[in-house]
């Protein structure tokens, strides 16, 4: 502790601060001389020593922190840092010092030379992960040597954030029959007596025109890609998945026994339907840090819904709570089975992301740690 700031000073008083070998004489207390750093200005690095220069000295650099973030302590130090002066954090009851970013609360660089004590009565806190898996950062980052931690605040590392929910299953696909007719067009003719009679031909999609003639005997028949085939005295004819249908009568000729009709034709046809999508899966929930509480993660989206007999989309999982301090953060729900079709079943959603890691109370160079108040999270 600090030497008295007035009063009388002895001998064995700047022992006691700054060590020394007996027998004990001044000259081993000038200021850089081995015992006393140079922090102490009022103490001479030569010629004449009085005892009262020695009032309030310290065998340490002592810097008070104030509420802050990212705190670099080369910086806080300046040209002490790199000197083996002691040196000394003190963060009193009611200070905060916070991490953002990619940043630890406090960052201590390898090139420091001597000792650090760094003395926390207040709160060292690490960023909170940010939704969607991320990331706690870490209250204090060290990379030096020969650092002790005194705590009897808080030191948190940062809770990683929940993980994103996952997708639901796709909806079974589904079918159904669809009827088509279409209407009274074309005329086919009934010719028993003047076979070349001219036709008017059917052409749809890729399939082969083709006639149909109904005769007057018992032998009607159809021809189509240059063959013939027996339809007897059928008032319809199915081919390429229509069935024809001879409709109404619309001209006669008698000279010719010529009869003319009007047709339609009609098909039922089998449909396929496709299901639904799945829904999103819900955003994880952030993690509990600096400036920030931990959060539920959010509800997934609905599934899309499906064609007609198709299932609807499975919603999507719920995402990850976020951990608090120290902690990881939770898997984010599986998404649900989508609806099954009458074709086939909805397939099964998938799982959630993985939660954010925790970060660390001390990550890096291990230090010295003793502890009466509330650590969360690793120490190196």
């Amino acid at each position: 502790m600090p030497l008295p700031s007035s009063g009388q000073i002895r001998i064995s008083d700047l022992v006691d601060e700054f060590g020394g070998s007996a027998p004990h004489a001044l000259s081993e207390y000038y200021r850089n001389a081995g015992f006393v750093p140079s922090n102490n200005t009022n103490v001479p690095t030569s010629g004449q020593f009085r005892m009262s220069n020695a009032h309030g000295a310290v065998n340490e650099i002592a810097v008070a922190a104030t509420s802050s973030t990212n705190v670099n302590l080369s910086n806080l130090f300046g040209g002490n840092w790199t000197t083996t002066v002691p040196k000394r954090l003190t963060i009193g009851s009611g200070v905060t010092i916070g991490g953002t970013g990619s940043s630890a609360a406090i960052i201590i660089p390898s090139n420091m030379a001597g000792t650090l004590v760094i003395d926390n009565a207040g709160s060292i806190i690490g960023k909170g992960g940010t939704p969607n898996s991320g990331a706690g950062g870490h209250a204090i980052s060290n990379s030096a040597s020969n650092v002790t931690i005194n705590n009897t605040g808080v030191l948190a590392g940062g809770g990683g954030a929940g993980g994103l929910g996952g997708t639901g299953g796709t909806g079974g696909n589904g079918t159904y029959s669809s009827y088509e007719r279409q209407p009274a067009a074309d005329y086919y003719y009934n010719n028993a007596s003047y076979y070349n009679q001219s036709s008017t031909h059917w052409r749809t999609g890729s399939e082969t025109p083709f006639r149909i003639y109904w005769f007057a005997g018992t032998s009607s028949q159809a021809t189509y890609n240059g063959s013939y085939g027996q339809v007897g005295n059928s008032t319809s004819f199915t081919f390429g998945g229509w069935t024809y249908l001879r409709v109404n009568l619309s001209y006669t000729s008698n000279e010719y026994d010529i009869r003319q009709y009007t047709i339609a034709r009609e098909r039922t046809t089998n449909v396929s339907t496709s299901g639904g999508s799945g829904g999103g899966g819900g955003n994880g929930g952030a993690g509990r840090g600096y400036n920030q509480a931990n959060a539920s993660g959010a509800g997934g989206s609905g599934g899309a819904a499906g064609g007609t007999n198709a299932g609807t989309g499975g919603t999507g999982g719920t995402g990850g709570t976020g951990g608090n301090y120290g902690s990881n953060g939770g898997t984010g729900a599986t998404g649900n089975t989508g609806a099954n079709g009458n074709a086939t079943g909805g397939t099964s959603g998938s799982g959630g992301s993985g939660g954010g890691a925790a970060g660390a109370a001390v990550t890096g160079t291990s230090v010295t740690m003793n502890n009466s108040g509330s650590v969360y999270g690793a120490v190196a």
